[in-house]
């Protein structure tokens, strides 16, 4: 069985012939010093999110998400971190389905797939409290 450690992630390079899934992974977002790119994937996408606050685009819609969140995220949807209040940490994988899609982040445009930077703000009075 294979131990992915902090700073490496599953891919179609380095994964199990047996494992069908596309990617798995973590990712961070700071307050300071954040970063992201509006991307979307050829596969759905599933987002656990372990610590922190912020808000993101999906479906068109910019949500608040907060630790304890799951993201699901369908094949072409673009998604974005576009705030963050506490510093983010989560869990990422590609599906893998449907079958036949590239892994990883695809772009609409060349200033998409450069990212941006992520504002830290102070969190809004309107973000959930749970």
């Amino acid at each position: 069985m294979p131990v992915y450690e902090p700073g490496t992630w599953l891919h179609p390079g380095n994964r199990p012939e047996w494992c069908e899934i596309g990617t798995i992974g973590r990712f961070a977002v700071p307050v300071e010093g954040g970063r992201f790119d509006r991307h979307h994937h050829d596969d759905h996408e599933i987002w656990f999110i372990g610590a922190g606050k912020a808000k993101i685009l999906t479906d068109g819609v910019e949500r608040y998400v907060q630790a304890g969140d799951i993201v699901v995220t369908q094949a072409g949807d673009t998604h974005d971190v576009v705030e963050v209040y506490e510093s983010v940490t989560g869990f990422f994988t590609e599906t893998g389905h449907p079958a036949g899609g590239r892994t990883g982040h695809l772009h609409a445009s060349e200033t998409d797939a450069a990212g941006h930077d992520v504002p830290g703000l102070p969190l809004p009075a309107d973000f959930p409290s749970r």
